[in-house]
């Protein structure tokens, strides 16, 4: 027990004198000459107090020196100190602890379980912490009072979808066992704690190697605008003892429609490839043999992943751009070079140049049709030609695959000289006709004839040429492989809820990052106006699949004891101070009430 402000009680020296000098005014009778008793009465009569003779101390004395010595002790700010336990427990509840034991339970209920059995043998006086892992470590429940809150506060909890990140956990667990918090931290799931640990910590550690079939990335991709179907690829890896063949079908919409297999060695990781996918809105992909760890043997995928391309068509003759809306995927935007500006590319996939050149280096790939000579930018020299022929081309080359070039005759153009830093793709017997390059990390086409506008079916050769440059610019090879779970995202514009895969609805604001990712499966974005959009968002990590080979951890916390009074807990008193001089005032002011004033002499 102690005081926080011990000076206070020096109060006392002036309090007391004061409440004796009080007692010390005596009360005389003083002889009043009245008409008639009741008006004195009536006036209850004048009286006058002088100090003289000794106090006379009665019980409201004693009582109000009470009161004073309390209310300067509760100034002073006494407290007591209570010996404490404050304990902190850490539940894993990462993707890996969805994995089943052999005894049927799942890791998570296991660590859950053992954790309550540790709590009721380490528990005394003292608070209790429930802390998860995933997707970051963080405290769920404030700090507890009893067993029973926290049992409860550990069975409303469930394993999510994401993995864990052990420097983040590792981190944690030192803050918690070096810090003046908590006497004990308990912390239960897979990850192994090395040796020595602090005093503090107390690792239980549950689950063990478990043999697993995995599937990692799950990418779809187009392979170009004519295509109608699309292409995916799926990482797939097998983290067990034996050898394995693994199958993966492919489903859409809920439709069959594709599978493949391929078998790999323990450990090993491979990859399947399938090449025409048709289209639908949701892909689900599903891994068999099954095994104990179900979370990772199924993956989505969606259409509205692969991104519609915006192209910026410059020309003093528009009407060339007509055929490129017609291309799946494709929205077009033309302006004259005399309305062009720099600002319209800000919403420009890539940008086509007609008989024109920007006068800076465009922010985006760039594909620059017949450009004149001469200019500043890209400083090209050019020789005009009325009838070409093509003479050879580059190959194997994403500009010129599948194009018969025997059967495109360019009747009008221009002959490119050699350029600095564009590379001749196909050449003419003058000169090159096409050249591409890489400049301010942007893909860069110039074509000394016109491939617009585009024609399709009537004019197969040049429409697979233009395809392959329009692919190439728009870099529809790349694969797009959705989103993994526990990762945030920045909301898309004109969103306003997202539900989740187990349909609960989140309002958001558009651009602010969404963190509530950690349920494996399809999200559904909608706005207040405009079609859903869908977002794939998986596991997609397979050092979290590798049940085999769970890293452990090792934790920096210093190994020395806590002191005794660093878990120690101040109670402060002054509010049983404040209510004891409540209750003795009230009293005395009761008894006071009901006590008869002594009789007044009167002389009549």
């Amino acid at each position: 027990m102690g005081l926080l402000h011990p000076a206070a009680l020096l109060a006392l020296i002036a309090a007391v004198p004061a409440l004796v000098l009080a007692y010390m005014a005596r009360e005389r009778p003083t002889r009043v000459t009245v008409s008639s008793v009741l008006a004195f009465r009536a006036l209850r009569g004048p009286r006058a107090e002088a100090f003289a003779g000794r106090p006379r101390f009665n019980w409201m004395f004693f009582v109000e020196l009470l009161i004073l010595i309390l209310a300067v002790t509760a100034i002073a700010a006494p407290f007591a100190t209570t010996r404490q336990n404050p304990i902190a427990l850490v539940l894993d509840n990462s993707a890996a602890m969805r994995a089943r034991m052999p005894s049927g339970d799942t890791r998570f209920e296991a660590a859950r379980d053992r954790l309550a059995a540790a709590l009721a043998e380490e528990h005394a006086a003292g608070e209790i912490s429930l802390y998860v892992t995933a997707p970051v470590p963080h405290r769920v429940a404030a700090p507890l009072e009893s067993l029973a809150d926290a049992r409860a506060a550990m069975g409303r909890q469930m394993p999510c979808d994401a993995p864990d990140d052990p420097a983040a956990l590792g981190r944690t667990l030192d803050e918690l066992a070096s810090g003046a918090g908590f006497a004990r931290v308990i912390f239960a799931g897979d990850n192994p704690l090395d040796p020595p640990l602090p005093p503090r910590v107390r690792a239980i550690t549950v689950g063990g190697p478990i043999p697993n079939y995995a599937i990692g990335s799950f990418a779809l991709r187009r392979e170009s605008f004519a295509a109608t179907t699309l292409r995916a690829r799926l990482t797939i890896a097998n983290f067990g003892p034996q050898p394995q063949t693994l199958e993966v079908a492919i489903s859409g919409d809920g439709r069959p429609l594709a599978h493949s297999q391929a078998r790999l060695e323990p450990g090993e990781i491979g990859s399947l490839d399938f090449p025409s996918l048709p289209t639908a809105q949701i892909y689900r992909a599903e891994l068999t043999p099954d095994d104990d760890f179900p979370l990772d043997n199924v993956a989505y995928a969606t259409a509205g992943a692969i991104k519609s391309v915006a192209i910026l068509f410059v020309s003093p003759t528009p009407v060339d751009a007509a055929g490129l809306s017609a291309l799946p995927g494709v929205t077009v935007r033309t302006r004259r070079p005399d309305q062009f500006s720099p600002d319209d590319l800000a919403s420009a996939d890539l940008a086509i140049f007609e008989y024109a050149v920007p006068k800076e280096l465009p922010p985006v790939n760039a594909l620059l049709v017949m450009p004149p000579p001469g200019d500043p930018v890209f400083g090209f020299a050019v020789t005009p030609y009325d009838n070409s022929e093509i003479t050879g081309w580059r190959t194997p080359d994403p500009l010129t695959d599948a194009v018969n070039f025997r059967l495109i005759e360019p009747r009008r153009g221009e002959y490119f000289a050699v350029h600095p830093w564009m590379a001749p793709v196909v050449n003419g017997s003058h000169g090159a006709l096409l050249m591409a390059g890489e400049r301010g990390g942007h893909r860069l086409i110039a074509t000394g004839f016109n491939p617009f506008p585009y024609l399709g079916k009537k004019n197969l050769p040049m429409s697979v040429l233009t395809l392959n440059l329009l692919s190439y610019l728009a870099e529809l090879s790349a694969d797009t492989t959705g989103f993994r779970t526990g990762e945030p995202w920045p909301v898309p514009a004109g969103i306003t809820k997202i539900t989740l895969p187990s349909r609960h609805e989140i309002a958001v604001k558009p651009g602010a990052l969404f963190t509530d990712t950690a349920e494996q499966g399809v999200y559904e974005l909608a706005g207040a106006a405009g079609p859903k959009l869908l977002r794939a968002v998986n596991l997609a990590n397979l050092a979290a699949s590798d049940l085999q080979n769970t890293p452990a951890l090792r934790l920096q916390a210093a190994t020395g004891t806590a002191g005794e009074a660093e878990f120690t807990r101040r109670v402060s008193l002054e509010g049983s101070l404040l209510i004891a001089i409540l209750a003795l005032a009230l009293a005395e002011a009761l008894i006071a009430y009901r006590r008869r004033r002594p009789a007044v002499r009167v002389q009549s």
